[in-house]
């Protein structure tokens, strides 16, 4: 997927991998590019599900760190920025924690009995290729019909995580409420039932809090506070023309993070979206977005805006929940329709 914009990278100059070295099978590179695509979702998905389900909690069910973490790790040298449990799972543990959780998870696959079996095949053609094997002809078609048919789940998970709207009355939701000073333009009751944003922003607010609620597509709406299924989906603005230095609010909030399912990082660098699961409760809530305000206020300015390579850069030094504006989970809403994986 390529936003309007964006760097299209099939036109730069880099050399062909095929060319530099021709013994390796074009249709053994294309395997190995789908199933990184294929497991790189799947890990982001269980993230996101487990976290909206347990909370903090989340990991508890799954193996702990495994040595390859520790082997990692101690490569100080050469270091990597993958802390995430998920990162460090086989495939075979991850399907298990699908299968475990299935209700989480099968509104975005096919029923579990074929699931099962199409995964046997992907599996299959996984060890083939992570051990140097030719394979079959059919490997890469088989996996393409596979990502077809796991194409519009991930689409539309990956859309309900941009799909997120205000808790009206605020008075109905105390994190809603308890913020609702930050909020530099609120809702408000026009007639009676309907809500509007009206007025003008509040630029004596040097950060603006905007605080929505998204829905996992396996709940119904309901009551929110500490309740699983559902993340506050929360907007840090700086305002008045001022931009955030998300290299120190990063360091400055390190301590919180653990409780966050994702940092999301702005292309010009004037907000910070935060996602934190409805399970830990309200107080909690409310503590981690007061903290990021409170902190947010020393790490703003008016400088020249990062662009959005210098953002995404800031993200990939960080672990998995920090993500940045060009990864779909950032943009990709219910309505922008694709193909996910481009089959």
């Amino acid at each position: 997927m390529e936003e309007d914009g964006q760097e299209d990278i099939s036109q730069t100059s880099e050399p062909n991998l095929l060319e530099i070295v021709p013994e390796v099978p074009k249709r053994a590179l294309e395997i190995f590019a789908r199933l990184w695509q294929l497991e790189t979702w799947l890990r982001r998905m269980v993230y996101v599900e487990l976290r909206a389900l347990k909370g903090d909690d989340w990991a508890q069910e799954l193996p702990p760190l495994s040595k390859s973490f520790d082997a990692d790790k101690a490569l100080r040298h050469m270091p990597t920025p993958e802390m995430n449990v998920l990162s460090y799972s086989t495939l075979t543990k991850l399907m298990e924690a699908i299968g475990k959780h299935w209700t989480c998870f099968e509104c975005y696959f096919p029923p579990k009995d074929i699931l099962d079996a199409k995964l046997k095949e992907v599996f299959q053609i996984r060890n083939r290729v992570a051990h140097f094997r030719l394979g079959h002809s059919d490997d890469l078609p088989r996996l393409l019909q596979f990502l077809r048919d796991v194409d519009l789940g991930f689409w539309n998970f990956c859309t309900s995580y941009n799909d997120a709207r205000p808790i009206l009355p605020q008075s109905r939701d105390k994190v809603t409420e308890h913020l609702l000073p930050m909020d530099p333009l609120p809702w408000g009751e026009i007639r009676p039932h309907e809500w509007a944003q009206v007025g003008f922003v509040d630029k004596s607010l040097v950060i603006g809090v905007t605080v929505n609620v998204q829905r996992r597509p396996w709940v119904k709406w309901s009551h929110v506070d500490g309740e699983p299924g559902f993340l506050y989906d929360v907007r840090l603005h700086a305002q008045d023309g001022r931009q955030f230095n998300y290299k120190r609010l990063l360091e400055d909030t390190k301590a919180v993070h653990p409780h966050i399912v994702h940092i999301l990082l702005d292309t010009f660098g004037n907000f910070v979206r935060l996602t934190i699961p409805a399970k830990v409760g309200s107080q909690k809530v409310i503590e981690l977005v007061e903290r990021f305000v409170e902190v947010g206020r020393y790490n703003v300015s008016r400088q020249i805006a990062p662009s959005a390579r210098s953002a995404e850069k800031i993200a990939t030094e960080w672990p998995e929940y920090v993500v940045g504006p060009k990864n779909p989970l950032s943009f990709l809403d219910p309505d922008m329709p694709c193909s996910f994986f481009n089959v």
